[in-house]
């Protein structure tokens, strides 16, 4: 059996800063805060170093979560009018060698997709819908973009998927939390990443395809200029890939400016920073986030 091997030299590094600071009307006492903020690694990606700095100080307790994201419990000493938590990382991205796979891999998914033995057990959780009232409406949109190939052959239906929602909903950048549902988002015809990364999850569990929410960053002029967000898409479990990114913000296959920090069978399970204060008659004034971000390797001039 041939090892695949992945390149001597990276491809790229990411560095990465994400500066996040909350402001107060008055001092308060901050409770426990989950930090989900460090990027998952692969047999193709590595953290190279990273570094979380807060204010006030705080001590952190690092562990790993049910799918595998690293998480970081921050435990903080002093009460303070301001909260400021700084991550800043350097990855290395790699890929691999030119894989021995067929053709017939290469022209898309299968379909039906079909998972055998244990994984058909472990894909239950992606496979089933976060909004089950909408099953039949999206499952009527996908039909209609007549994207699904024949029974018992293949075709590139994520990368179709994915090219669909990015011709036919606009990006909208929205601050407010949480995700619209997918019939939302359709009938609206405007979304975030976090709304089209919804979608597109949802409509591929409506065919049987095991898919999951991913939080991160991703590579963008405004990011090189320090005016980046956090970012979102979706990945599919493809039984002869494993999981799969694709970016329906932008219409293409995940690539090497993607940065996975989370994964989950639900959008709310990746949120980068939560917790509680307690105020004594004090409140939140306001938040500011700052993401920047630049990138080094073969052929990179700094």
């Amino acid at each position: 059996m041939e090892i695949v091997n992945i390149d001597d030299e990276a491809v790229a590094r990411l560095h990465f800063s994400h500066t996040t600071e909350y402001r107060y009307s008055g001092p308060v006492e901050f409770g426990r805060h989950r930090l989900v903020m460090r990027p998952r690694e692969t047999h193709f990606e590595r953290v190279e170093h990273m570094k979380i700095t807060t204010f006030p100080e705080s001590r952190l307790h690092w562990f790993e979560d049910i799918y595998g994201n690293i998480i970081a419990s921050a435990d903080f000493l002093t009460q303070s009018d301001t909260l400021s938590i700084q991550s800043e990382f350097e990855i290395c991205k790699y890929l691999p060698t030119e894989p021995t796979i067929g053709a017939e891999v290469l022209a898309g998914e299968e379909y039906p997709v079909y998972y055998p033995g244990l994984e058909e057990g472990a894909s239950h959780l992606y496979r089933r819908s976060v909004y089950p009232t909408e099953v039949e409406g999206v499952r009527a949109w996908v039909r209609s973009l007549g994207i699904l190939p024949p029974t018992g052959t293949r075709g590139p239906i994520f990368l179709s998927l994915a090219s669909a929602i990015n011709e036919q909903i606009n990006y909208q950048r929205r601050e407010k939390p949480g995700v619209q549902s997918p019939l939302e988002t359709l009938r609206k015809t405007s979304g975030s990443c976090r709304d089209t990364a919804v979608l597109m999850m949802e409509a591929g569990r409506c065919f049987g395809y095991a898919t999951r929410f991913v939080s991160g960053y991703l590579e963008s002029q405004n990011s090189k200029v320090g005016r980046g967000s956090t970012h979102a898409w979706m990945e599919a479990y493809l039984p002869d890939r494993g999981w799969t990114g694709f970016d329906p913000s932008i219409g293409e296959q995940a690539g090497v400016g993607h940065v996975a920090v989370a994964v989950s069978n639900h959008p709310r399970g990746v949120m980068p920073i939560s917790g509680s204060f307690t105020g004594y008659g004090n409140k939140s004034a306001g938040m500011t986030v700052a993401i920047h971000s630049r990138r080094s390797g073969p052929g990179v001039q700094e």
